[in-house]
């Protein structure tokens, strides 16, 4: 018989310096005061930051200790900060004299620090509190201690120890971090910055995605992926300049990965339509689908610039490949929709912008131009409830409300069209189309 899996026992209390320096990541968080503070304004100073639950009865012990050490530490020039996760108020003492920095957190603090503390080990566990970081005068993480400071947990002398020799070179670390000795210091060690880049970036934390991908150019001024990485960044940062820049680098360089090349002349694409120079960006997708033919975002959006362009012949080919790769690509069956709705084509508009929807329901320029289809071919209830949907999934998107109101208006339904107009205008307070028409309603 085979035994079951035994779960693996995790000591409390562990302390280990880094082989590889960690950037810490950045933050701006109020304090116990309701002061903004960064770590940035600590940049030049050792810095012990602490990151402890905001349950009552697990922060006092921690709390007791730093106030015993923590002047003392101020003074010979460890700065203590104290972030505590979770629950609505800060629990910790308010005592003038305490000598610790006490931040309120937010959810993102605690995601972006969770990110950090998964790619610092092999084992990719998540953050258990409290855990503290010893982040060095240029601001990268040092040391991590897992558990309390104090008598049951991590020796406070330890940490009195650690600031005041903190190694400063390879050879240094890797003496300090081996459990062992070891006279052999070339091992080198590096971290996967691409790999905590793209987590950071998939989640929305540019910051930390930007640092990630910069300390990747840092390790390997060749990487076409780093400088990918960047120009994402700036992308998503609506940065075009800089994002082009990053970019063309990117595309002069042997990349790591196959993708990486057609990636990046579809963002050079992305960003030239974006500037309206639609040439540019119809022979940036081209060559995007040079290095890759079945490179589905370079297929949908050079089928939009030949569309918007008016090349509707070629906007169809480019399109029907699209949707050879993938049947359900929402954005190439509304493309397509679009494509025979401006050739008069009524049928096979319905049927693409409809599989489009199929596709994504909440597809909010679908909704709305299959609506448009709908007045156009006099099939007015349709409409109505085509607008009346986008209205309803993305109410965020403002003309459902104008063609809605529209529609409402020319049937001298004045009421009905004034109210969907004050509709939008209570999501969006300057709108100056639904002003206006408002304004002419009420001539």
């Amino acid at each position: 018989a085979v035994a079951a899996p035994v779960a693996e026992e995790l000591p409390d209390t562990v302390e280990t310096w880094l082989l590889a320096p960690y950037p810490a990541p950045q933050f701006s968080l109020a304090d116990a005061a309701g002061k903004t503070r960064t770590l940035a304004e600590f940049r030049g100073r050792t810095v012990l930051l602490g990151l402890w639950s905001a349950e009552p009865a697990n922060f006092e012990a921690d709390a007791n200790v730093i106030v015993k050490h923590g002047a003392r530490w101020k003074r010979m020039g460890l700065q203590v900060i104290v972030a505590f996760i979770g629950g609505d108020e800060l629990a910790a003492p308010r005592r003038a004299e305490d000598p610790y920095i006490v931040l309120r957190t937010d959810d993102d603090f605690a995601a972006i620090y969770n990110i950090v503390y998964r790619q610092l080990f092999d084992r990719h566990r998540d953050l258990t509190l409290p855990t503290s970081f010893l982040i060095d005068a240029k601001g990268d993480m040092v040391k991590v201690y897992q558990g309390a400071i104090g008598p049951s947990g991590i020796d406070p002398a330890h940490v009195e120890h650690d600031f005041q020799n903190i190694p400063q070179t390879d050879a240094e670390r890797l003496a300090r971090a081996l459990p062992f000795a070891n006279a052999n210091h070339a091992l080198e060690f590096g971290r996967n910055y691409l790999s905590s880049g793209a987590l950071f970036f998939q989640r929305g934390y540019l910051e930390g995605a930007s640092v990630a991908f910069q300390r990747a150019l840092q390790d390997d001024p060749a990487s076409a992926e780093a400088l990918y990485g960047i120009g994402s960044v700036y992308l998503d940062q609506n940065k075009n300049a800089e994002a082009r820049a990053a970019f063309e680098r990117a595309v002069k360089l042997e990349p790591g990965y196959p993708d990486t090349l057609p990636d990046a002349w579809n963002n050079l694409g992305v960003i030239a339509t974006r500037e309206g120079r639609m040439e540019d960006s119809i022979q940036c997708f081209e060559r995007a689908l040079e290095s890759n033919p079945h490179h589905r975002l370079a297929l949908d959006n050079l089928g939009n610039a030949y569309r918007l362009e008016k090349r509707w012949d070629e906007a169809r080919k480019i399109l029907e490949r699209a949707l050879a790769v993938d049947a359900e690509d929402a954005e190439a069956n509304y493309s397509l929709g679009m494509v025979f709705a401006q050739n008069g084509e009524n049928d096979k508009a319905y049927e693409y912008l409809q599989r489009a929807l199929a596709a994504r329901p909440d597809y909010p320029e679908a909704l709305n131009n299959l609506g448009v289809l709908y007045i156009v071919t006099q099939r007015r209830d349709e409409a109505v409830a085509s607008f009346e949907q986008c209205i309803r999934v993305v109410p965020g998107f403002d003309q459902a409300y104008l063609n809605l109101a529209r529609v409402y208006a020319l049937e001298g339904a004045r009421d009905k069209a004034r109210g969907v107009l004050e509709e939008l205008l209570k999501r969006h307070p300057g709108h100056e189309q639904a002003k206006q028409m408002l304004e002419q309603l009420q001539k």
